[in-house]
């Protein structure tokens, strides 16, 4: 699994390495840069409050929430393989996985704070979500689907809560970047409300995407018939969340309701939200349950693609991507940082960046295993927690 080899064509990818979910995380990236980088004229940026024509406003509205969440899921994914995929280690390997996996996430938690120096970073919440996730590393796929799906109302509830009696818990005075390693007191407080409704709840909505990712990294991704289920569940899944949605819509003029945004109709927002202009998406029951089978087609459809050698030369710039994600999405923060924080961009500027993105991503991964970030965390991981020596 570790041994890298070269193709024909000369990318250096580990030898068993699963392309498919590389390109589900370009996908992730690709969606983040929409969020982050706002669209709102072909040509040339509109004002800030315009939202630009029609169906790049659509673009925006529907990628909102959605990159993220299919980040956090995937992070169980990654988890999942990093601790045997499909046979979880036993013993010793267990043993030093988990490690591994500690170590992971406090590096990744530094550097989230020096991304928190530019702009807010939600990788912190990736790394917490890492170490809650330990636990459940043993179980069965079909369990931790069922944990998933339990988890979902749970979720749901606990954000309705909060957002109707219990708002001063989004407020907290806590040093920002790096000036919190000075303030070791204030750690706390700030893991509290990290874990609690910090970046609008990502840690809280996260736990059943996190271990419905987990649950899908213990199947054996490798097997054709895996992936033909997937290729049918997760559409199955995602089309029955939407039909609920238009259900609810129609039947009980739901959409209305969340139009309103008023606090008497909290639980409709919460429950049924779908992508839209300040909803409660991202922590609705619809919501999420949409999200995990979006990710289980996307997953089922491009590992089988990417099995077959010209859709890996096809799909290369996006693999290429999904393999330094953490460090573009670093990467693009600095950029805005750089050039001076503008609100909006133009479509055209928008595809340059991605164009390049994709562009330096084939030629770093021409000669580079991994991206900068990705190798400075994998240095530290095989410093701190080395190969156990063999008897």
């Amino acid at each position: 699994m570790s041994t890298v080899h070269t193709a024909d064509h000369g990318h250096r990818v580990p030898r068993g390495r699963l392309l498919g979910i590389d390109v589900v995380r370009a996908l992730a990236l690709l969606g983040v840069f929409v969020e982050h980088f706002r669209t709102n004229g072909w040509f040339r940026a509109g004002p800030v409050h315009d939202t630009g024509p029609a169906l790049l406003n659509w673009v925006n509205v529907e990628t909102s929430s959605r990159a993220m969440s299919l980040f956090v899921l995937l992070a169980g994914v990654s988890l999942a393989l990093m601790t045997g995929g499909s046979r979880p280690y036993q013993g010793k390997q267990a043993h030093t996985a988990a490690l591994r996996v500690v170590v992971r996430a406090v590096t990744l938690w530094l550097i989230s704070l020096c991304i928190d120096e530019f702009a807010p970073s939600v990788i912190a919440v990736y790394a917490v979500l890492l170490v809650f996730l330990l636990p459940f590393t043993r179980l069965r796929p079909r369990t931790l689907f069922i944990l998933s799906a339990v988890s979902i109302p749970l979720v749901t509830g606990y954000a309705m809560w909060v957002l109707s009696a219990h708002m001063d818990w989004m407020r907290a005075d806590t040093p920002e970047g790096l000036a919190l390693l000075a303030h070791p007191g204030s750690w706390g407080e700030y893991f509290v409300m990290l874990v609690s409704v910090g970046s609008g709840f990502q840690f809280s909505y996260g736990i059943p995407l996190v271990l419905a990712g987990l649950a899908i990294g213990r199947l054996d991704l490798y097997s054709r018939s895996v992936r033909i289920r997937m290729l049918v569940t997760g559409p199955c899944v995602a089309l029955g969340a939407v039909a609920l949605y238009l259900v609810a819509s129609k039947l009980f003029g739901v959409d209305k309701l969340l139009e309103r945004r008023s606090p008497g109709d909290l639980v409709w927002q919460e429950v049924f939200a779908m992508p839209g202009p300040d909803s409660g998406y991202a922590t609705s029951i619809v919501g999420i349950v949409f999200m995990i089978g979006v990710a289980l087609g996307l997953l089922g459809g491009f590992l089988m693609l990417t099995d077959r050698r010209i859709w890996q030369r096809l799909l290369w710039p996006l693999a290429a991507a999904g393999g330094m994600t953490m460090t573009w999405y670093a990467g693009h923060f600095l950029y805005k940082a750089a050039i001076g924080q503008p609100k909006t961009y133009s479509f055209v500027y928008f595809c340059a960046i991605v164009m390049v993105t994709l562009a330096a991503s084939v030629l770093w991964r021409r000669w580079i295993r991994r991206g900068p970030l990705e190798w400075l965390v994998h240095k530290v991981i095989m410093t701190v927690v080395p190969r156990p020596k063999l008897p």
